[in-house]
């Protein structure tokens, strides 16, 4: 692995044993030399994944025709946008609320 990656082997052990984190360049290297993702690397199976039930409407997203996809993921980025905005609102509420006090 150390010849695959460019990493000493002496550092690959510190991250096998858990007591040193790899930087993000060094787990790049070690994606690339497993042929994996980083999210592989990082993330237990399926954390990173959406539920059953999104996967079946981003399965008939992808299916759709480009112009229809687009329309959908413009549709999709106006809804994520408009949910980090709110909570981006009640932080910064709860934050002048607890200064308040």
């Amino acid at each position: 692995m150390a010849d695959a990656s460019g990493i000493h082997g002496q550092q690959i052990k510190h991250y096998e044993a858990g007591s040193a984190q790899p930087t993000a360049e060094a787990l790049k290297k070690l994606a690339l030399a497993l042929h994996a993702s980083t999210d592989f690397l990082l993330f237990e199976e399926g954390e990173r994944e959406p539920d059953d039930d999104m996967k079946l409407r981003f399965e008939a997203i992808a299916a759709m025709r480009p112009e229809e996809q687009e329309v959908a993921k413009a549709v999709l980025d106006a809804i994520i946008v408009k949910s980090q905005v709110a909570g981006a609102l009640a932080r910064v509420s709860g934050q002048l609320a607890t200064k308040e006090k």
